[in-house]
């Protein structure tokens, strides 16, 4: 279900009143043979908006609920450069915003104002054969919304942190530019200043955090060290160093 609006919008936004899910539209543009690289799909309302691991994202039209296609110029093995990439992209931009802002990346790309979550993306990637053709970068980012429901207890807004509204139009230009900028030259010899940039902001780095593993049950006490090139999060535990891929690991953090 998608209503478009007229609009005089540039000609690489697509927006919507209201749709299932920007994501789901990028990629049946994609599928298609419309896409190209750089649009965005961005809406008021979604009504099956998605977030990592099958979760809901919160839905309110003060907030940026986007989609940017992209055609990476990445190794498939390198899969996590992209994200990071994404996630750097806005985390920096935020900074840009407001030098009171305490700005992280909780790995692997949700993005934290003063220790509570202002912006989750999800990455969903297309391939041709061992070709990597395009990704579709989700971007859920809470902008003017002032109040959550009661269980959410660590979100946050930019608006909340900082008592003012913002222009959605000029944020979803930036962040696009942004990102678009950063992957134009990104060949593997920046890999490592882009890694090294993403873990400077690194969620709760050189911090003992609990977490639980996933398959085991295990709950246990870690320092955050930092994210390797293959995207997995490298903890110091009382065995030594650990390795976690994307999805092996619950964060047990208090609520605030």
């Amino acid at each position: 279900m998608a209503q478009n609006v007229e609009n005089t919008f540039p000609k690489w936004l697509h927006y919507f009143d209201t749709i299932d899910s920007t994501n789901n539209y990028a990629m049946q543009r994609i599928d298609d043979g419309l896409a190209q690289q750089g649009e965005v799909i961005w809406a008021a309302h979604q009504l099956q908006g998605k977030g990592q691991r099958g979760k809901k994202w919160e839905n309110d039209e003060g907030n940026v609920m986007m989609s940017l296609i992209l055609k990476p110029v990445i190794p498939t093995e390198r899969q996590f450069i992209l994200s990071a990439a994404v996630a750097l992209t806005i985390a920096k931009y935020l900074q840009t915003l407001s030098d009171r802002w305490q700005v992280a990346i909780k790995w692997p790309n949700d993005i934290y104002l003063n220790d509570k979550k202002a912006c989750g993306i999800l990455i969903e990637n297309v391939f041709r054969g061992m070709h990597w053709a395009y990704s579709v970068a989700g971007i859920g980012l809470n902008v003017n919304q002032t109040a959550f429901p009661p269980e959410l207890t660590r979100a946050t807004s930019m608006a909340m942190v900082s008592g003012r509204q913002f222009d959605l139009t000029e944020i979803i230009t930036d962040i696009r530019s942004g990102v678009l900028n950063l992957l134009q030259p990104l060949g593997p010899d920046r890999y490592p200043a882009l890694l090294a940039d993403y873990n400077k902001l690194l969620f709760r780095r050189d911090k003992e955090t609990q977490f639980a593993e996933k398959a085991t049950g295990r709950v246990f006490e870690a320092f955050v060290q930092e994210v390797n090139v293959e995207g997995q999060l490298v903890l110091l535990t009382h065995k030594g160093i650990e390795k976690y891929q994307f999805g092996a690991l619950e964060w047990l953090l208090s609520p605030q």
